[in-house]
C-alpha cells in the first residue's frame, strides 16, 4: 500500500513539478497564471511547499550519503538580468556549499537556512 501512494506521490509531484515551471517561464503572476489555468491558488502553494520540501529531503539525503548533486535555480530574467547574477554570499555548512547569488528571494534563503539548521 505505501509502495502505491508514494507511487501516486512522485507522480503528482512531477505534474505539479512541470506546472510550477510553466507558472515561473510565464511571468504571470501566481494567481493570474492560475486564474488562466483553472488551478486554485491553494492547489497551486501546496504543491509548490511539496515540491520544496521533498527537494529539500533529496539534498538532506545526498548530503548524508555524501553523493554530489546540482540543481539550477532558475530566476525571473526580467527582474533579475544576467549581469545583476554575481554570488553575494556563499554558505558552507557541514562539508556543503551553496552559493546565493544576487536576487535571490527571501523564502528560498529562508528555506535553505532551515534546512541547514537541521543538519
Amino acid at each position: 500500500m505505501a509502495t502505491m501512494k508514494s507511487s501516486k506521490h512522485e507522480m503528482l509531484r512531477s505534474q505539479w513539478l512541470q506546472l510550477i515551471n510553466e507558472q515561473q517561464e510565464s511571468g504571470l503572476s501566481i494567481r493570474r497564471w492560475c486564474r488562466e489555468n483553472n488551478v486554485t491558488a491553494s492547489q497551486y502553494y501546496y504543491w509548490l511547499k511539496i515540491v520544496r520540501q521533498d527537494s529539500l529531503i533529496k539534498a538532506g539525503t545526498l548530503a548524508i550519503t555524501g553523493q554530489t548533486q546540482f540543481a539550477e535555480v532558475k530566476t525571473n530574467k526580467e527582474l533579475f538580468p544576467i549581469s545583476s547574477q554575481t554570488a553575494c554570499a556563499v554558505i558552507r555548512s557541514n562539508g556543503q556549499e551553496i552559493e546565493v547569488l544576487n536576487g535571490a528571494d527571501s523564502e528560498t534563503l529562508h528555506t535553505i537556512l532551515s534546512f541547514i539548521g537541521r543538519l
